[in-house]
């Protein structure tokens, strides 16, 4: 295993808890392929959207978010303890 993507199926949307790629093979696509996979299932099972949260000064997860069209709803201030969180969602429908 080189990477996870951990998901919630909630009723009629997924939410993305955490997405690790073990350091030796980040930058190598491994979490687009996750990504492109969850969004392929939400598809096939007519999800309505995919949400997930981010830390703000994660901005390498949040280019990645954005690349696979995830729009930013709120922001959580001190979410991480102290540092905000962002909510993004991708609307499927």
């Amino acid at each position: 295993i080189i990477g996870i993507i951990h998901i919630n199926d909630i009723y009629d949307r997924y939410e993305i808890n955490n997405i690790f790629v073990l350091r030796e093979h980040r930058n190598k696509k491994v979490a687009s392929q996750l990504m492109e996979k969850i969004i392929k299932e939400a598809e096939k099972t007519k999800k309505i959207n995919i949400t997930l949260e981010v830390r703000k000064d994660n901005i390498s997860a949040i280019n990645l978010y954005k690349k696979y069209g995830f729009v930013e709803k709120a922001l959580r201030k001190g979410y991480y303890k102290g540092i905000d969180g962002i909510l993004m969602e991708k609307e499927m429908m």
